[in-house]
């Protein structure tokens, strides 16, 4: 049975003179819930998203207007991180994924500098965290030819228009404001998808901010969640997929170090297991989404760890003295940042 729009049932009561008008429209939701259709199948088949465990909340009104789609960075827990974890790629990856599934020309990355600033993370070790996190994505964005934009949340809009925005939403967290507005703000400015990780593990993973996002501000944009990061550390196996808090624990992107030998530390750690099951995955990702072979996990996890590897000599310097520095001591921690997001 074919559905009759107003305009085949006699006058249209929105004025116009055929039928043409309201299939459009009719044929427009359609294809907004075939989009949202296809993004939870892809969410649900490829082993980089979270699964049934966290579906994606699906805005159709947010799938309609959206032009690219977006995930973070953050810089800092209680101290500023020392170095962008390869797991990164997780998010890189689905990313591009929903990109691709969705038919949009571009994404972002937002590297959430003020957001660490503001946390009363000193200046100058926010700088140079988000150079750490910033200047290996730009090599890898270029390598693998993603269309993806880079840029610093210090940068997203005037500080007056953040605080302006932060203060009219009365919640007493500034970083939790801060997080809401800034997603936002990208919805605004036509980014509605965004991609987030999710760990049960962790009480302050993205779904977390999300929620709150969408009980203040309503459905209006979809949120597509992939797995954790992991560590070295049998510890602490799970962990915020670009955040370091210890190197040793990390496999780093633009260090030039060798990534397999790190890796084979100690052969007989359980965690060493996650982390190659992890390296597996985003092999197969890489492979999926560029069609190039990426060799063993070994292989491939050198190669992008070696892609990475910043031109400026002085940003690798700075990488380099952040991975051989012994432990900083711990800090305090700072405004109400949630310090439960790196190892």
């Amino acid at each position: 049975m074919r559905l009759q729009s107003f305009c085949d049932l006699g006058p249209c009561p929105l004025g116009c003179r055929s039928g043409h008008a309201a299939k459009r429209v009719m044929s427009s939701h359609v294809g907004i819930n075939i989009s949202g259709e296809r993004l939870a199948s892809l969410a649900n088949r490829q082993e980089l998203f979270a699964r049934r465990q966290y579906e994606p909340v699906i805005s159709p009104q947010s799938i309609e207007s959206t032009t690219s789609t977006w995930f973070g960075v953050g810089v800092a827990a209680d101290d500023a991180s020392r170095g962008l974890p390869v797991d990164v790629l997780i998010l890189l990856f689905a990313q591009e994924m929903v990109r691709r599934e969705l038919g949009l020309a571009r994404s972002s990355i937002l590297i959430a500098d003020s957001n660490a600033c503001n946390a009363g993370v000193p200046r100058l070790d926010v700088h140079r965290a988000a150079s750490l996190a910033q200047a290996p994505l730009e090599a890898l964005v270029d390598r693998f030819g993603f269309p993806v934009d880079i840029r610093r949340s210090s940068s997203l809009a005037p500080a007056s228009e953040v605080e302006r925005k932060q203060e009219a939403l009365e919640i007493e967290n500034g970083y939790v404001a801060q997080q809401l507005v800034q997603t936002e703000i990208m919805r605004t400015r036509g980014a509605a998808v965004k991609v987030g990780w999710a760990l049960s593990a962790c009480t302050y993973d993205e779904t977390y901010f999300d929620r709150l996002y969408t009980n203040r501000f309503g459905n209006q944009v979809t949120f597509a969640y992939t797995i954790g990061g992991r560590t070295l550390n049998p510890q602490r196996p799970r962990a915020c997929p670009y955040l370091c808090r210890e190197p040793r624990d990390r496999m780093l992107l633009g260090t030039k170090e060798n990534a397999v030998r790190k890796l084979y530390t100690d052969v007989a750690s359980p965690a060493l297991r996650g982390y190659r099951r992890l390296i597996g995955k985003l092999a197969r990702a890489y492979h999926h989404l560029t069609g190039d072979d990426p060799g063993t996990p070994e292989s491939f996890l050198q190669f992008v760890v070696d892609a990475s590897s910043p031109v400026s000599s002085s940003v690798s310097d700075s990488v380099s003295s952040s991975v051989t520095a012994g432990k900083r001591p711990a800090r305090e921690s700072r405004a109400g940042v949630p310090s439960s997001f790196a190892p």
